[in-house]
């Protein structure tokens, strides 16, 4: 997944850290910094004097840094196959042991340049343990407080766990939901204005992308990131607006949209495009004896109707409703207690799901359940024991003839560290 961060980030963090003595409950990113959500132990005039102070640097003053994300594990997996057309398929608990393949391993150095107070560059490789590739590559100019100007190639603002939880050491699970992680919208070649703003007791948040969009393939209706080259001359506009209500930011309503144009200028599917809607919210709730995390995201997707060979007869077309739909709700508990060890533990659930479009050939319904507990060393390091029942059907339609289920019970042991 995505991670974007920037040197004012981990400024902040550094401050905010020491504020609290090591003792961060929950942070969460709101525009291009990070904030403290709720604390227990702080008044409100702590956090926003660590703040202040972290987020003013010296004019003109130019920093090269390098940071990142740091990500291991092991997995242990039973897998069940089960084929009602083909039962020659069929399988029961078949075991594997794995080191080092994602999500148990990730390393992605950061480079930060900051030429000026007003002037960012970031650069963020990233290795899986397979491949190496770019997760983003962007300059930053501050226009304004509450303001910032993007180009380059981007995390999509739709949604927040692209842009604020992926990360390893920010995620409470060791794998990340199958309802964000199974639509398109992450990261494409665009530019970006973002900020937020208080409003009385209030804040919003707006984050406004235009972009090359994503790319039709013609053999089945699906979509997918683009490549290198872009296909039309349509571009892709899409968009987050937030609204935090509560003075200590604890409760976050947030919708995304976004549209473009989707297949080649010069094929027959030249007028396809792409619909995507999502809502998402969280509540954190901090109590005498324990801090209350819950989150949630719902996704849709649609692209227009089209018809499509069939690859059972060419001579044939077909057409389906071309509607995804994903979903995540997420709850954790973090006891309050004098106990170093109680308070560093954190419990964790999670229900998530996605659906392709019923009557297509990539038709496929999967759910997810993990559940876990996470002990967090200090403020970005984290080691996760997380057990997940993942389930997906690939079910048998007019233009599909495999009719497969495929269980899988994983258990995770995974450790994060930001560096």
């Amino acid at each position: 997944m995505k991670k974007n961060l920037t040197l004012f980030t981990l400024l902040l963090f550094a401050f905010i850290v020491k504020a609290q003595q090591k003792d961060t409950l929950e942070v969460q990113k709101i525009g291009d910094k990070f904030y403290v959500i709720v604390d227990h132990s702080k008044t409100d005039s702590t956090i926003q004097a660590a703040v202040k102070t972290a987020t003013v640097p010296k004019r003109h003053d130019s920093h090269f840094m390098v940071a990142g994300l740091g990500t291991l594990g092991f997995a242990h997996t039973w897998t069940t196959t089960n084929s009602k057309l083909n039962p020659s398929q069929n399988s029961k608990n078949i075991m594997t042991n794995s080191f080092g393949n994602d999500p148990q391993f990730e390393f992605s150095p950061m480079f930060l340049w900051r030429h000026s107070d007003k002037l960012l560059v970031e650069f963020e490789p990233s290795f899986d343990g397979s491949i190496l590739e770019v997760n983003w590559a962007c300059v930053s100019y501050f226009v304004h407080p509450g303001v910032i100007l993007r180009a380059g190639f981007l995390t999509l603002p739709f949604g927040t766990y692209n842009k604020r939880l992926a990360a390893g050491w920010i995620n409470k699970l060791a794998t990340d939901p199958v309802g964000v992680t199974g639509s398109p919208a992450s990261s494409d070649w665009g530019i970006e204005v973002e900020g937020g703003l208080p409003v009385g007791n209030m804040k919003v948040s707006y984050d406004v992308a235009l972009a090359n969009g994503f790319q039709l393939v013609e053999a089945d209706g699906s979509i997918q990131n683009p490549g290198i080259t872009d296909n039309n001359l349509g571009k892709t506009v899409s968009g987050r607006f937030g609204w935090l209500p509560l003075k200590n930011s604890g409760l976050e309503f947030g919708v995304s949209g976004l549209y473009g144009k989707a297949a080649d200028a010069n094929s027959l599917y030249k007028n396809a495009s792409t619909f995507m809607g999502a809502f998402d919210a969280q509540y954190i709730y901090s109590g005498p004896h324990a801090v209350i995390n819950l989150k949630g995201q719902y996704n849709m997707g649609y692209v227009t109707k089209e018809n499509y060979v069939n690859p059972n007869d060419s001579t044939q077309t077909y057409t389906y409703d071309n509607v995804s739909m994903g979903y995540y709700g997420l709850f954790s508990v973090r006891p309050v207690s004098p106990s170093k060890f109680l308070r560093n533990l954190e419990f964790a659930a999670r229900y998530s799901a996605y659906d392709t479009p019923k009557n297509s050939t990539w038709e496929n319904h999967t759910q997810q359940i993990t559940a876990g507990v996470a002990y967090w060393l200090n403020w970005r390091t984290v080691f996760k024991i997380t057990y997940e029942n993942l389930m997906s059907s690939n079910p048998a339609n007019a233009v599909v003839g495999t009719d497969i289920k495929t269980t899988q019970n994983i258990l995770f042991a995974q450790f994060a560290v930001e560096f």
